[in-house]
């Protein structure tokens, strides 16, 4: 960016930033605030499929970047988590992000112990044990995800992707046991 384009980039943002950070806020409270909703309301569910107690009050935001000044395009997320990492070694995630500016929704375990990683993740990829539609990120973490078509399908889409991660984890036999406290 050359002098004249970030001097003009810096008379534009003095007028727009307060109004426009207001936007981003709001579209990151009504996200979270329906990824929050649809999680809290298939607890039940994942708890069972899990083998684990889980708790509304365990939801907690999440948003990436966390602040301005560690903007990565290729970490971009919104949403809620469930974070066990420091008691059980696992955490996961229910997000809208982005990948090559196209939207998706994401449920996810991310699990400290790669290894325990692998082994689940080969279960659950296993054909005899469940035609999944899993994939495996970087050795830790375990998801599925879909494209999202409309900001309006957020909810309808995340009840689908927990439905179809209680049902993969339930046809595995679970992992509560290896993954509990």
């Amino acid at each position: 960016m050359t002098e004249v384009e970030e001097m003009g980039l810096l008379v534009e943002g003095m007028k727009s930033y307060p109004k426009a950070l207001g936007a981003l806020s709001e579209f990151q409270r009504i996200v979270i605030s329906a990824i929050r909703e649809s999680v809290a309301g298939e607890l039940g569910s994942l708890s069972t499929a899990m083998g684990v107690v889980l708790t509304e009050k365990e939801i907690i935001d999440r948003v990436r970047p966390s602040t301005a000044g560690s903007f990565d395009p290729k970490e971009i997320s919104l949403g809620v988590k469930i974070d066990r990492i420091g008691k059980s070694g696992w955490s996961l995630y229910f997000v809208l992000w982005w990948w090559k500016n196209k939207p998706n929704v994401s449920v996810s375990i991310w699990i400290r112990d790669g290894k325990l990683a692998e082994s689940i993740f080969t279960k659950l990829a296993s054909p005899q044990e469940v035609s999944a539609s899993a994939a495996m990120d970087a050795g830790h973490e375990i998801y599925i995800n879909r494209v999202l078509e409309d900001a309006e399908q957020i909810p309808a889409v995340l009840r689908e992707l927990n439905r179809e991660f209680c049902e993969l984890w339930t046809k595995a036999g679970g992992f509560g046991k290896p993954l509990q406290p």
